[in-house]
C-alpha cells in the first residue's frame, strides 16, 4: 500500500494531548493519528449508511434521534 507524507497544523496543546495519549497507548504519534482518522471515517461511513437505509424506508429522523436509537 502506498503512503503519503503530509503535515498538520494544530495548537501546541492539542499536539501535546495527542502525543501523551499515543505514548500512553504505546504507539507512535503517527500510528495514533492514523488510527483516530480511520475510526472517525468508519463512524461517518456507518452514519451515512444508516441515513441511506432510513431514507429508503421513508422514515427520516434527525442525527440526534439516530444516535439515541442506535447508540453512539
Amino acid at each position: 500500500m502506498a503512503t503519503v507524507n503530509t503535515s498538520l497544523r494544530m495548537k501546541d496543546s492539542l499536539f501535546n494531548r495527542v502525543k501523551e495519549e499515543a505514548q500512553f497507548q504505546g504507539v507512535s504519534f503517527n500510528a495514533y493519528v492514523v488510527d483516530l482518522l480511520t475510526e472517525k471515517l468508519q463512524d461517518e461511513e456507518d452514519y451515512h449508511d444508516a441515513v441511506a437505509v432510513i431514507r429508503e424506508n421513508n422514515k427520516p429522523i434527525s442525527r440526534e434521534e439516530m444516535l439515541r436509537q442506535y447508540g453512539a
